[in-house]
């Protein structure tokens, strides 16, 4: 047992002096490593230049390839969605734009006259393109719904107060009667027939006192249509539209009438007065008045009728009422015919008119009575044929 003891002791002593012997004495540095050769470095040098060379095409290649190449690609790609978002935002407002058309074209219309609003909407939800949507014709359908609409009701308000006291009002515009209310609604576009009102007649009857050249030229009659204008500097206003003619009243004039005859009578001898003598084949001589073998006579008769005084005296039966009636009933008319048919007339008569019209131009007109100026710039003509034109 001692002896292992021993043994193993010398064992670790021994190691550890082989280790002391192995390690450098205190102050020495160990020997630095052999250093490369010089070719060493230059290859491992080469290697680091070239891979950075490789790096830097690389880079370059890159660069170049996604600057010309890639960047268009990508820059054309985001111009076509930007265009393309662009388009699909105009398609939805030019949509709108339309559906909102169509809204106000049709605003107002009882729905049992919208069935074509109904297909234009179907229309426009439908459409692809603005094309498409441009060709949709919101006009023409919206005119015909209105046309409907407004025909019915002129038929059924005819039938309530009468074809011929119904008035259609659209615009500034005036039809009366069931005929040129049924045509002016067949003409008009639904833009003048969203505001147009169909309603009875209701008129007055308003005395119009102008001269002749301004009623018409006088060639008007009992029954006639007339229009009235109202001169506004150089244009002319419309201020009544289609008024009848109910009666026409001329200033009661005097009737004259002056006759005169002459006579002369020949061969009853001869007379002489004065002084002087007269001898046969000779010379005569005579002073003062003579008259030989004539004799002359004259005969003239003038009278004169002042109608305002004979209707004076029939008002009064001082003379036969029935008689005068009689002879002068349609007096005034009867002038203004006589006076057509010969073609001369009295051009500074004045003439007093009443005249059937609607209220509102009974009021334009009557504003325009207000002062003589006012008066001068109105005329009146005639918007129908006369009844004595008929048949020429």
């Amino acid at each position: 047992m001692e002896q292992r003891a021993e043994s193993g002791a010398e064992d670790i002593v021994s190691r550890l002096e082989a280790l002391r012997k192995r390690a450098p004495p205190k102050g020495e540095v160990a020997p630095a490593a052999p250093s490369p050769p010089s070719d060493d470095r230059r290859r491992r040098l080469y290697r680091i230049v070239g891979v950075l060379v490789i790096i830097i095409l690389i880079s370059g290649i890159f660069f170049a390839g996604y600057r010309f190449f890639i960047k268009p690609i990508e820059q054309e790609a985001k111009i076509k969605e930007e265009e393309a978002a662009k388009a699909r935002e105009a398609f939805a407002k030019a949509q709108q734009k339309k559906l909102a058309e169509i809204e106000q074209a049709f605003a107002g219309l009882p729905p049992r006259y919208a069935a074509e609003k109904q297909r234009l909407v179907s229309q426009v939800k439908e459409a692809k393109s603005a094309s498409e949507l441009a060709a949709l014709d919101v006009a023409s359908a919206a005119s015909a719904a209105w046309r409907e609409y407004l025909g019915a009701e002129a038929r059924a308000k005819s039938e309530v107060f009468g074809e011929d006291r119904i008035i259609l009002v659209a615009g500034n515009r005036t039809y009366k009667g069931y005929g040129k209310v049924m045509e002016a609604i067949s003409t008009l576009d639904y833009r003048q027939l969203k505001s147009a009102i169909i309603e009875q007649i209701r008129t007055v009857f308003v005395p119009v006192r102008l001269p002749r050249t301004q009623a018409a030229g006088g060639f008007i009659m009992p029954g006639d249509y007339v229009n009235i204008y109202y001169k506004n500097n150089s244009l002319a206003v419309e201020i009544v539209t289609d008024a009848q003619v109910v009666a026409i009243l001329r200033a009661t004039a005097s009737i004259s009438l002056s006759e005169s005859e002459n006579r002369m009578v020949s061969g009853q001898g001869g007379e002489a007065k004065g002084e002087g003598s007269i001898s046969t084949g000779g010379v005569s001589s005579l002073t003062g008045p003579i008259s030989i073998g004539i004799r002359q006579s004259s005969t003239s008769t003038t009278y004169t009728v002042n109608l305002k005084e004979v209707q004076k005296a029939a008002a009064a039966n001082k003379i036969d009422p029935a008689y005068i009636e009689a002879a002068l009933r349609n007096y005034g008319i009867k002038l203004s015919q006589l006076e057509i048919e010969s073609q001369l007339g009295d051009f500074d008569e004045e003439y007093l008119i009443l005249l059937e019209m609607q209220e509102e131009e009974a009021k334009a007109l009557i504003s325009r009575y207000l002062s003589d100026k006012d008066k001068e710039n109105l005329q009146m003509v005639l918007s129908q044929p006369s009844s004595w034109m008929q048949g020429r």
